[in-house]
């Protein structure tokens, strides 16, 4: 019989969160921001929206983060979260993508 995995929630989450060091803590911040704002990207913005995102750019792409599906080796697409934390471009490993996201936006 195969295990299952455990779902973190957010009580476990925030334990583990207590126990990293500040600036750790703060990396962490920047990963959780940048993913709400590739998650935010990959929705069709009205107008008005599109003005505020234009005029909060940040990054060369025009944001602070941004998810990126890649094939290695053949195999895959496994999902990447690209982030700025500080001056330093940075990508977590967020797992394989699933059948029902390989339609949505990428960066490549």
């Amino acid at each position: 019989m195969p295990r299952t995995k455990a779902v973190p929630t957010l009580k476990t989450i925030t334990a583990q969160a207590a126990q990293l060091s500040r600036g750790e803590r703060l990396e962490l911040i920047s990963i959780l921001q940048a993913m709400e704002e590739a998650e935010a990207a990959q929705q069709k913005p009205d107008k008005q929206s599109r003005k505020q995102i234009a005029l909060e750019r940040k990054g060369i792409r025009g944001g602070r983060g941004s998810f990126e599906d890649k094939y290695i080796n053949g195999y895959g697409p496994y999902r990447y979260l690209r982030y700025w934390y500080g001056k330093t471009h940075k990508s977590v490993y967020l797992g394989r993508v699933r059948p029902s996201q390989i339609g949505e936006p990428t960066e490549e």
